[in-house]
C-alpha cells in the first residue's frame, strides 16, 4: 500500500488530500489546506504554506502528485499523421521546435494523446520551460515533497474524466467540461465521460479578477473586498438586497474575461472535434460563489453545475470545500492510475526523472546484468544475420537503380547521391513536377490560423505563385496575429496586408491579404 500526496498549489492557498492506495482502491486520510499570504515573493509564499501544511499531514507520503502552478506552462493542439508512439515521440520534437520563441533545449515537454482516428494521432502538448521546472522541483524536493509526477492542470482531470465519477453518459457528438476556476488561473478541461480529456488549456482570470472588479464598484481595500465576496457574495437568482445587486453586477464585469476565454475555448475545440460541448461541471475557489454555476448556465448558453468528487473521495472533504479540493483529489487518482490507462504526461523525464526510479533500478543491477548479457548475445546473433540479408538486399536496390537511371537518364548509375542529383537536374523529366501542390499550401494555410482567432473567409484563391485571401474577423490586432502565423511557413515567402475596413457596427474588421509563394527547394532547383 503506497500513501499518496496530491497537491495543488495554488495562487491563494494550497491544497493536499492524502491517500492510501491499494488493491480496493483509494482509501482518502485527510484533507488539509493552508492559506498563502497575499504579500511577497511568490516562492516564498509558496515554500511558507508548504512548510505549514507539511506540519498538518498525518505522516511522510511516498509518491507526490503536483500540477504545473501559475502561468508558466503553454498548451499546443497537434495533429500527427500517425499513431505509433514511436514515431510520435521521434516526430515531436521537430513540431514542437516550430512553435517555440525559444530554444529547444531550453523547453521540457510532454504530451497526451487525445484521440486517434483514421490513423492520425490528436495530441495535448504542454511546454515549460526548464528553468520554471527546475526551480519547481527544487522548491519541492527541499521540503522533502519531490514529486514523481508533474501534469498539465487541465490534463490532471484525465483520471477523473476516464473513471465517470458520478458523471452522466451524453449523446454522441457531445462532450462536457471541466472548468477549474482558482484565484488566478482558469483551466478548462473537456472530454467525454469514460473517455478522458479531448483538449484541455489554462488562461489567465479567476477569482481575484472578481475582488478586483468588487474593490472598484465600492471603493473599498482588496483585503475587505475578499473578505465580502467570500462571506456574502452572491450572482443570479442568489442575490439579495441592493448592495449585492451592485456587487454582482461588478462580479459579471470580472467575470467576463473567463466566460469570453471559455467560449472561445469551446469553439476550438467543436471545430476540431466536430463534437458540442452541452455541460459545464465547475470546480475551483471561485466555484464557491453562490450562484456562479447559474450565471455561467446564462453566459454560456448550457447547463452548469458544480462538479461532484468520487463518493470514496468526498468523505475526507467537508462539503463546503469540495470545490476547491477538486484538483487535489484528482492529482491523488492520478498518482493512484497505474497500467495502460494511466495518463501518460509527465515532465519528470529525461533530465527531471524522478531520483526514485534511478535508485529502484540500482536495487535491481544484477537482473538487468544478466537480462543485457542474454540481450547482447542475441543482438550480436541478430547482426550476423542482419548484415548478410542487407548485403543481398543491397545487390537487388543496386540493380534497381541502374534499371531506373537507365530508362530515365539513358545511362547506368548504381551510386544513389549521385543518381538523385541527375534526376533533380535542370534537363531530367522529373524537374518539372512541382514540389508543392496548391492542394499543401491550401492545408497548411487553415492549419496554421490561430485557433482562438474567429475569422470567415469569403475568398481565397491559390496558384503555386500567389495566395490571395479575403476574410473579416473581430479586429486589426487579430488580422496582425493571423499574418504573423502565416509567415513561420517556409513558403509564404511574403505576407502582406491589403486595405482594413471596418463594418457598420464596429463589431469586425474586413481585410485582404496577399502570400507570395516561393518554397527554398524550389528556389533551389531552379536555380540549379
Amino acid at each position: 500500500m503506497a500513501r499518496i500526496l496530491g497537491l495543488d498549489l495554488g495562487s491563494a492557498s494550497v491544497k493536499a488530500v492524502v491517500a492510501d492506495s491499494g488493491s480496493r482502491g483509494l482509501s482518502p486520510k485527510a484533507y488539509v489546506e493552508v492559506r498563502r499570504a497575499p504579500e511577497g515573493d511568490r516562492a516564498e509564499t509558496l515554500k511558507a504554506a508548504l512548510t505549514e501544511l507539511i506540519g498538518k499531514l498525518p505522516g511522510p507520503p511516498e509518491q507526490v502528485v503536483v500540477a504545473l502552478p501559475g502561468q508558466v506552462l503553454a498548451t499546443h493542439v497537434l495533429t500527427l499523421p500517425f499513431t505509433d508512439p514511436k514515431r510520435i515521440d521521434a516526430t515531436l520534437p521537430f513540431e514542437v521546435e516550430s512553435l517555440l520563441p525559444f530554444d529547444l533545449a531550453d523547453a521540457q515537454f510532454d504530451y497526451q494523446v487525445a484521440g486517434q482516428k483514421d490513423g492520425k494521432s490528436d495530441l495535448l502538448v504542454g511546454v515549460i520551460r526548464k528553468d520554471e521546472l527546475r526551480g519547481l522541483v527544487e522548491l519541492l524536493s527541499g521540503l522533502k515533497l519531490e514529486p514523481r509526477i508533474i501534469t498539465h492542470p487541465g490534463l490532471a482531470y484525465q483520471s477523473l474524466l476516464a473513471g465517470s465519477p458520478g458523471l452522466p453518459d451524453v449523446p454522441e457528438g457531445e462532450a462536457v467540461a471541466v472548468v477549474d476556476i482558482g484565484h488566478e488561473r482558469t483551466s478548462v478541461s473537456i472530454g467525454r465521460p469514460g473517455s478522458g480529456v479531448e483538449f484541455a488549456r489554462t488562461f489567465p482570470g479567476g477569482g481575484k479578477d472578481l475582488t478586483r472588479a468588487l474593490s472598484q464598484e465600492f471603493q473599498i481595500p482588496p483585503e475587505a473586498a475578499h473578505q465580502w465576496k467570500e462571506q456574502h457574495g452572491a450572482m443570479a437568482s442568489a442575490v439579495v438586497g441592493p448592495d449585492a445587486e451592485r456587487a454582482a453586477g461588478a462580479f459579471v464585469r470580472g467575470l467576463s474575461p473567463v466566460v469570453r476565454e471559455l467560449r472561445a475555448s469551446f469553439k476550438a475545440y467543436g471545430a476540431r472535434s466536430r463534437k458540442q460541448v452541452t455541460h459545464v461541471y465547475l470546480c475551483g475557489g471561485t466555484a464557491r460563489l453562490r450562484g456562479l454555476d447559474e450565471q455561467l448556465s446564462r453566459e454560456l448558453g448550457m447547463s452548469a453545475s458544480l462538479l461532484k468528487l468520487p463518493a470514496e473521495m468526498a468523505q475526507a472533504v467537508p462539503a463546503e470545500q469540495q470545490p476547491e479540493a477538486a484538483q487535489a483529489v484528482a492529482l491523488a487518482v492520478r498518482g493512484a492510475a497505474a497500467g495502460a490507462r494511466a495518463p501518460r504526461f509527465n515532465l519528470r523525464r529525461g533530465e527531471f526523472a524522478f531520483k526514485g526510479d534511478f535508485d529502484y533500478l540500482r536495487d535491481r543491477m544484477g537482473l538487468l546484468a544478466s537480462y543485457a548479457a542474454t540481450l547482447l548475445i542475441l543482438l550480436i546473433a541478430s547482426g550476423v544475420v542482419r548484415n548478410s540479408v542487407l548485403a543481398r538486399r543491397e545487390q537487388q536496390l543496386d540493380q534497381k537503380l541502374c534499371e531506373v537511371t537507365q530508362r530515365v537518364l539513358g545511362q547506368c548509375e548504381k551510386n544513389y547521391d549521385r543518381a538523385i542529383n541527375m534526376l533533380r537536374g535542370k534537363e531530367s523529366p522529373a524537374a518539372v513536377i512541382p514540389k508543392t501542390s496548391a492542394v499543401e499550401l491550401l492545408a497548411e494555410l487553415t492549419e496554421r490560423i490561430p485557433p482562438d482567432v474567429q475569422v470567415t473567409f469569403d475568398e481565397i484563391i491559390v496558384d503555386m505563385e500567389r495566395v490571395s485571401l479575403r476574410g473579416e474577423t473581430g479586429s486589426s490586432k487579430l488580422v496582425d496575429k493571423i499574418t504573423t502565423a502565416l509567415k513561420d511557413y517556409r513558403c509564404f515567402h511574403e505576407v502582406k496586408q491589403g486595405k482594413l475596413e471596418k463594418s457598420k457596427d464596429g463589431k469586425s474588421v474586413s481585410f485582404r491579404l496577399d502570400i507570395q509563394v516561393a518554397c527554398p527547394e524550389q528556389a533551389t532547383a531552379s536555380q540549379g
